[in-house]
């Protein structure tokens, strides 16, 4: 696995509906030891990416490998190496705690008692309640425990937060990097809910209407885009000189252009707007999410 340069491979991953193309020639690499943020608007087509990785959907074509093996022909033994916590997961409400973690403790030859027992502290687990009892909160953080307990060599986690409250997400987030980043292994995670991804991803893919439209390390990508605050004496004047423009806002008689691939280049353009004064500003990464997709929902 050290020697796997990335995690999960794609190339020209497409899945359609009927007349409804809901991935769409995916490409795309994750390296492996990563923290691998997965973005896009509800809809936008990642859990149906996260479905055929894990051969949950049929392919309508392309091709996709997890930990060097094929995703269809090696489905088994890669759900053998891979935890995986979807949206509202289904359990079995009648099982405890306790019993559904003995139960599926029996499915993976690797399951580590004193881990599992680490995480149930942790995630603060009362070992005796029902399933059916949980908060959906607490109910993630079971099926967290259920992903983590056999120690995967990749974890994909699809939407895990979404409905639970602001802290309750931030403390299940930042608890599965503290866990699974200790021993170098590789998490996937779709999100539509930008702001909270930040502080814990080192990769980010982003994808929109079923299409990846960027995929980079974190840095890199808000290194490149970048928004450009321009003063004038009167109106703004047009922004067409200016290349790779995003979106631009004119308010008064400032202009504030956001661009891709910042380079001097970019800068040239815009001082050729002769503007009385001239910053360049650093954007949060949900600022750079609506920059690309045009919109951003919580």
């Amino acid at each position: 696995m050290a020697d796997l340069p990335y995690a999960i491979e794609t190339d020209g991953l497409t899945k359609r509906y009927r007349k409804t193309i809901a991935v769409n020639d995916l490409t795309m690499k994750v390296p492996t030891g990563s923290v691998f943020a997965f973005l896009g608007r509800n809809g936008a087509g990642k859990t149906t990416t996260v479905r055929m990785l894990l051969d949950i959907v049929e392919r309508t074509s392309g091709h996709a490998s997890l930990l060097g093996m094929d995703s269809v022909r090696d489905a088994i033994e890669i759900k053998r190496r891979t935890g995986y916590v979807a949206e509202a997961q289904k359990m079995y409400n009648w099982m405890t705690v306790d019993e559904i973690i003995w139960f599926c403790r029996s499915f993976y030859d690797t399951w580590d008692d004193s881990f599992a027992a680490e995480l149930k502290h942790k995630l603060e687990l009362t070992g005796n309640r029902k399933i059916g009892q949980l908060s959906r909160g607490t109910q993630a953080k079971v099926a967290l425990l259920l992903a983590m307990a056999f120690r995967p060599d990749l974890l994909i986690l699809d939407e895990p937060t979404a409905g639970l409250d602001v802290v309750v997400r931030r403390d299940f987030l930042e608890g599965v990097i503290e866990l699974i980043q200790t021993e170098g292994r590789t998490v996937f995670f779709s999100s539509h809910l930008v702001h909270e991804v930040e502080r814990i991803a080192d990769w980010v893919g982003v994808i929109d209407k079923g299409a990846l439209i960027e995929c980079s390390t974190l840095d890199s990508l808000k290194s490149r885009i970048r928004r450009i605050v321009l003063g004038f004496a009167d109106t703004p004047p047009s922004t067409a000189s200016i290349p790779n423009v995003l979106s631009s806002e004119a308010l008064g008689h400032q202009l504030a252009v956001t661009v891709r691939d910042f380079s001097e280049v970019t800068l040239a353009a815009a001082r050729g707007l002769k503007p009385l004064d001239l910053t360049v500003e650093d954007m949060s990464l949900e600022d750079i999410f609506v920059a690309l997709v045009g919109g951003c929902e919580e």
